[in-house]
């Protein structure tokens, strides 16, 4: 398969994956698997209101996301967030892999660890000579193209669902342990005081993050100062507190913005911005379309 056929201009995530060029099929509604194979043109998209997880079972690819570079391999997984940016190449004829496209919706339903930010792209690469990683996630992909197609099954979307969220969890461990996030989190039952910071700190941003977006709000009712917070919450999270702040409160806006008859305006003063200008702006530099483009393109 090759995508000579598509042109190089920027398209929606799931609107550029649901031509012929792929070969994929709708999961449900908000999950779909599409197979990868003899990528060679670089093919920019969009992934507006959509997340991706790209696996390369045999060959490799280039992908870029938000611009910067990675190169996949077998058994390597890139993860795109949300309303990134991303492209795709490959020469490689012996390249083989999938692409997971699953909505905002779908991602926000499954628990992921609070340590985990999913605003961020990572990639894992298969460092383990046995390739049990590669094989675990070979086998989860089995049986989630094998109930693809199983009809006679009540509770096919359910089952289906449980699959793909036990499989997304499998990513975030993999990339928790590759990039030593917090390795010491639930050994034994313990919690250091570090960790017990980030946690407090992580549950205060999601109780007043609609109207305290400045982390002395945080440092003070941790008690710590706001060097100290922002040293911790790098340290044991991997990004800034700053982001996390950010990032909740986006996610928020995204929510509210689904929610029919919601306006921006309504929406803004929800979150308790200045005035609406504020937070379009504010929107559309995290997020990179307006509030309003962002609901149109949640209502196709």
């Amino acid at each position: 398969m090759n995508l000579n056929s598509i042109t190089a201009k920027p398209a929606a995530f799931n609107a550029g994956f649901a031509s012929n060029s792929f070969n994929g099929k709708m999961i449900k509604e908000d999950i779909m698997l599409y197979f990868l194979q003899n990528i060679i043109l670089d093919k920019y998209y969009k992934s507006t209101n959509k997340i991706g997880i790209i696996e390369v079972r045999k060959g490799t690819l280039e992908v870029k996301i938000n611009n910067q570079q990675y190169s996949l391999s077998h058994g390597s997984i890139a993860y795109i967030p949300s309303n990134a940016s991303f492209s795709m190449k490959s020469a490689d004829s012996m390249l083989e892999g999938y692409i997971m496209i699953l909505s905002d919706f779908f991602v926000e339903s499954v628990q992921t660890p609070f340590l985990i930010n999913l605003g961020t792209p990572f990639v894992i690469h298969n460092q383990d000579s046995a390739n049990s990683l590669q094989n675990k996630f070979d086998q989860i992909f089995v049986l989630i193209k094998d109930e693809i197609s199983n009809k006679e099954h009540i509770f096919q979307r359910e089952k289906l669902s449980n699959l793909v969220s036990i499989f997304f969890i499998d990513i975030l461990n993999a990339f928790a342990k590759q990039h030593s996030v917090s390795e010491n989190l639930y050994a034994d039952g313990k919690t250091t005081r570090g960790m017990k910071l980030t946690k407090d700190f992580i549950n205060l941003v999601k109780l007043h993050s609609h109207n305290q977006r400045q982390i002395n709000f945080y440092a003070d009712k941790l008690c710590i100062t706001p060097k100290y917070l922002s040293k911790l919450i790098k340290e044991t999270s991997g990004i800034s507190a700053n982001e996390w702040i950010t990032s909740t409160v986006i996610k928020d806006a995204k929510y509210l913005l689904k929610i029919s008859g919601n306006s921006v305006k309504e929406v803004s003063n929800a979150l308790n911005f200045p005035n609406q200008s504020f937070f379009g702006k504010y929107f559309k530099k995290k997020v990179g379309i307006s509030p309003r483009d962002y609901q149109r393109a949640g209502a196709l």
